[in-house]
């Protein structure tokens, strides 16, 4: 018996053998035709290959050469590219075998992730609702022409093969809408081709997006997931993580769009805040760009107080603005990072993904376009509380990020504002613009009001913008002084 174990080990050891000897000249399937190649950066350039195989990589006027190692596994790198609209070959030479890779851009790529509302599909499924106001704008997209320019990558959970696209209806139809748009609005104002990578799964948790080994490495994390027997809040993570994001590491990119926590707020997640720091750290060492940008989503309004769980203490009406909290915290937490507010683009409050994901991406745009790209006229945020001051029987509330001033996107009264007393209960409130950037709020019954906020419900729309209509960012707590 031992002997026919030891000759079946053998034969397997030389089947083995033989698989790695004849190992085909490949690349990872992020890269392929029709892909566009991050502009201002090294471009890493990897694969397999049969052990120490010469492999010789070509791209306009440049010429890499590398050799496999002895696992087969091969990488270079080609230097640093402008923007180049005009298409291009990359020929990937072996011993044997030849890659060759046509039509290639160079431009802006930028990675799209997180759960249900980023998957949300340029061709909408049939059971996600319509837009009750104006036209479905993602449908008019699908019926134009092939636009050279705009370039596309689904990350998909099975087996299938897949590969960059140009834009066109066919294309299009499983691409992230907020991030199709996104990049739709970069392409228009920098005149650069761009790409945009989907990796997304609905109903997914940020901690299933983050390597187990970023946890583990982490002061914060590491006791918790081994207190938890390899849990985090009762879920092992790093699986999406596994699956769609490591696949494409070490593509090149410029930054991240995350739109996720629908699933971390609905179980009272606490330490949101930190697991995103965890999760951008770790990606931006992963992709090899430190600093690189993370603009994400301030959840929209939804009932998730409406929701059951049979886990976990029912969900109230201020878990989503205490979630927003968190979601605004790791903003001061983690440099480079952002968010927009998508408060007033609900339809029904019980629809969990609401439509009109084209504003979603064109607001992430202005993000990026005025920070990143030096578009220092575009008004990227909306209304933002600096300091609030006692006024007699008012709490006066001034605002960054007014433009040209505040005002209403419905022609009515603020709403939305609340204010207390020592007892320390909040009551609505009634509340004026005064100025360009004041708000003054204040109740008939309370006479030494000390306390104020904006937004702090789950069903809260506030009507106050600024003048570009981006609506204002709720709080919980502003400083607040007496005069």
């Amino acid at each position: 018996m031992k002997l026919i174990l030891r000759t079946l080990l053998c034969i397997l050891g030389v089947l083995l053998s033989n698989m790695i000897a004849h190992a085909q000249l490949s690349t990872p399937q992020v890269l392929s035709s029709n892909m566009v190649l991050q502009q201002g950066q090294k471009i890493p350039v990897w694969g397999t290959a049969e052990p120490n195989e010469s492999i010789l990589i070509s791209f306009g006027k440049q010429r890499v050469k590398v050799r496999a190692n002895a696992s087969g596994r091969w990488m270079a790198e080609l230097k640093p590219m402008a923007a180049n609209k005009n298409p291009q070959q990359m020929s990937i030479k072996g011993k044997k075998t030849s890659i060759v890779y046509d039509n290639i851009v160079v431009g802006e790529v930028w990675l799209c992730s997180g759960q249900s509302n980023m998957v949300y599909k340029m061709k909408l499924p049939g059971n996600y609702a319509l837009p009750a106001k104006g036209e479905n704008l993602a449908a008019l997209e699908l019926r134009k022409p092939a636009n050279e320019m705009i370039r596309v990558f689904v990350v998909r959970r099975d087996d299938k093969p897949v590969s960059w696209k140009v834009a066109d209806g066919e294309s299009l139809a499983e691409v992230s809408a907020v991030g199709y748009f996104f990049g739709k609005a970069l392409q228009e104002q920098l005149d650069v081709p761009v790409g945009i990578i989907t990796a997304a799964i609905n109903g997914s948790r940020i901690e299933t997006w983050t390597s187990k080994e970023a946890y583990e490495h982490s002061p914060v994390f590491g006791p918790q997931l081994k207190e938890g027997e390899g849990k985090m809040d009762g879920m092992i993570p790093g699986g999406r993580y596994e699956t769609m994001v490591l696949p494409l590491i070490p593509f090149a990119i410029k930054g991240c769009l995350w739109y996720q926590g629908e699933s971390n707020c609905m179980i009272r997640d606490r330490q949101y805040a930190e697991k995103y720091q965890v999760l951008v750290d770790s990606w931006r060492e992963a992709f090899n760009v430190p600093g690189a940008p993370f603009y994400s989503v301030l959840l929209a309004p939804h009932l998730y107080s409406n929701r059951m769980s049979k886990d976990r203490p029912p969900v109230t009406a201020e878990e989503l603005p205490i979630f927003h909290q968190q979601q605004i915290k790791a903003r001061s937490m983690i440099p480079n990072t952002d968010f927009v507010v998508v408060s007033d683009l609900v339809d029904k409050l019980r629809d969990i993904h609401p439509s009109y994901k084209w504003k979603v991406g064109e607001r992430l745009a202005r993000v990026a376009l005025a920070k990143d790209y030096g578009l220092a006229e575009v008004v990227w945020s909306g209304p933002c509380a600096d300091k609030a001051e006692v006024v007699a029987d008012s709490i006066v509330v001034s605002f960054g990020h007014v433009a040209d001033g505040l005002k209403t996107n419905n022609k009515g009264r603020l709403d939305w504002f609340e204010i207390a007393g020592k007892d320390g209960v909040f009551r609505p409130a009634l509340a004026d613009i005064r100025g360009r950037n004041k708000v003054v709020v204040y109740h008939p019954e309370i006479v030494q009001p000390v306390q104020v906020r904006f937004g702090w419900h789950e069903t809260a729309m506030p009507n106050l913008v600024n003048s570009e209509g981006l609506p204002a960012i709720p709080f919980s707590r502003v400083s607040l002084s007496e005069r």
